[in-house]
């Protein structure tokens, strides 16, 4: 597998993998030993090692991987920034949403005047 592929919807330690091996490659690219990346992220040689080639390790390594690299500002990319589309007309308009209601569902029967009820 190549560390270029795009990844696929398989299980999510393939999915961590293929992070591993990008981080790996990035690594070498600008020429840092695992030894010398690990300490600049405050990280053993083993952490670093175990998440290049399996992708396990925490976001917190993770992040500081990226702050070493000096990458950390890719982090933020992804996910999306939910307040700003361009194609919603409300992402300007209103505060962010703070919580998800499901609308609820319209009855089988239109409301109607309950039958004898007192109009006092």
């Amino acid at each position: 597998m190549s560390v270029l592929d795009d990844t696929d919807n398989g299980p999510l330690s393939s999915l961590l993998e293929q992070l591993g091996l990008r981080m790996e490659a990035y690594r070498i690219s600008r020429q840092l030993k695992q030894e010398e990346l690990a300490e600049r992220a405050g990280i053993s040689a083993r952490t670093l090692r175990r998440l290049e080639t399996d992708g396990n390790g925490t976001l917190d390594t993770f992040a500081r991987l990226l702050r070493a690299l000096e990458i950390d500002y890719r982090l933020l990319d992804v996910i999306p920034d939910a307040t700003a589309s361009p194609l919603d007309t409300r992402s300007g308009a209103q505060p962010p949403r703070q919580r998800v209601r499901r609308r609820t569902e319209e009855p089988d029967t239109p409301w109607t005047w309950r039958e004898g009820a007192d109009d006092t």
